[in-house]
């Protein structure tokens, strides 16, 4: 099961990058963890809390034997949290970051997420999977209080109601799938999000592929959307290799001789 990966990261139009990516593999290649984690702006040390996450992350993956990856995923974002509360004395005032995880074992993939940063799952370019903001605007829209895209929305966007940080337990989301040859995940932070649409990726792969510059010209998407004010962006990728038919290997094999 050949995967193939990529990431981009940028700064944006702010004075400081707070986003923080990683991107993880067991020696057999067979088990992969991947990691976006958006520290929260206007809270200090926000920066040093989404680093937390994705040092916590890797620490977690290259130690453990994975049995359970949903307890795996969980137990992150519990010691993240813990690790980011230590920062201050007073856990109310603690920084805090989102984060989304995704680990892949072979056929199956795992995710979890708090906060705003997303995953999205495309299948034969078509999204079969996103995860659901923990935002005070997406509840609205669950209730139908206010329509998506809106005006409203987006000044209520950057509400979260769960984050890794702070006096509250942490309570990720967590998500199974099983895979399929051509699948592709994209994680990414609020900044992405915002200004990329998510209908779009999969054409714009297509011309720019994700282990070559999809990764960054996306995050120029972003960047150019976003305008004057453009939060950090970051993005990371995965696309299981779609399986070659017996005369396709022969043919790339006949180029790669010649």
């Amino acid at each position: 099961m050949p995967w193939k990966f990529g990431q981009a990261i940028n700064i944006g139009k702010r004075s400081e990058q707070q986003d923080r990516i990683g991107i993880f593999h067991t020696g057999d290649g067979k088990r992969h963890l991947m990691v976006v984690a958006d520290g929260m702006g206007g809270i200090p040390k926000g920066g040093q809390a989404a680093q937390i996450v994705v040092d916590t992350a890797e620490q977690a993956f290259k130690k453990n034997r994975i049995r359970n990856p949903e307890l795996f995923l969980e137990a992150i974002c519990s010691q993240s949290h813990e690790k980011i509360n230590q920062l201050e004395a007073d856990s109310s005032l603690a920084p805090g970051t989102t984060c989304v995880l995704l680990y892949i074992d072979k056929r199956q993939a795992y995710w979890a997420h708090i906060g705003d940063s997303r995953l999205y799952h495309y299948r034969q370019g078509r999204l079969i999977n996103q995860t659901l903001d923990h935002s005070l605007i997406q509840l609205m829209i669950d209730q139908g209080a206010i329509e998506d895209g809106g005006s409203e929305a987006r000044s209520l966007q950057n509400q979260l109601y769960k984050r890794l940080g702070g006096p509250k337990k942490p309570e990720p989301d967590i998500h199974v799938g099983t895979l399929k040859s051509g699948d592709i995940f994209l994680l990414c932070s609020d900044g992405f999000w915002q200004f990329v649409e998510k209908d779009q990726i999969p054409a714009i792969l297509q011309n720019h592929p994700l282990d070559q510059d999809g990764p960054e010209h996306l995050v120029t998407l972003a960047l150019q959307s976003g305008g004057p004010h453009c939060d950090n962006i970051s993005v990371t990728l995965a696309q299981w290799e779609q399986a070659q038919t017996g005369f396709i290997q022969k043919v790339r094999c006949l180029f790669k001789k010649n």
